[in-house]
């Protein structure tokens, strides 16, 4: 019995030595990783509000952290600077509500911004950003096993119902 327990201890050792040297699991999470520059907004107006901002910056509709989980953490440097670049991605976003996002995916991005805790807004263009965030992972080939597929399906729903 305690040769086979060391038998399997063995080869479980073996195998995760492998699995880490063939590098399938990646370093953890850091933004640095991905080389964003930071520009500033041409206007004054949040995406996801539609209100006069008195701070205001560029929000990755797709958070960094969020693509990294989700495929990117497998991508070259040359690739991952692409993504944080890619204007596509970017919304002029209030500064408070950017922080309140954060990292989030859609689904705990509308939990935060109901959350009564003092930063509450209203996403005015919930769609409008649920599609953008889709078409983004989609463009990326990005999993989107973490998200909230019934909330994410609702907007198509919705504007197919309008056309």
């Amino acid at each position: 019995m305690r040769q086979t327990i060391k038998i399997v201890i063995k080869r479980s050792l073996s195998l995760a030595c492998l699995w880490l040297a063939s590098g399938v699991i990646a370093d953890s999470y850091d933004r640095k990783d991905f080389n964003y520059y930071s520009y500033k907004p041409n206007t004054a107006i949040g995406f996801y509000t539609g209100k006069t901002c008195d701070f205001i910056n560029i929000d990755h509709v797709v958070s960094l952290k969020d693509a990294y989980e989700s495929g990117a953490a497998n991508w070259s440097a040359s690739k991952k600077e692409t993504f944080a670049n890619d204007r596509r991605n970017h919304v002029p976003s209030c500064g408070r509500v950017n922080s309140s996002k954060g990292s989030a995916a859609p689904k705990d991005f509308l939990r935060r911004s109901r959350d009564g805790k003092g930063l509450d807004y209203q996403i005015v263009r919930w769609c409008e950003y649920a599609t953008k965030y889709h078409l983004v992972k989609l463009a990326y080939q990005l999993t989107t096993s973490n998200n909230d597929q019934k909330l994410l399906a609702s907007c198509s729903k919705s504007q197919s119902n309008t056309g």
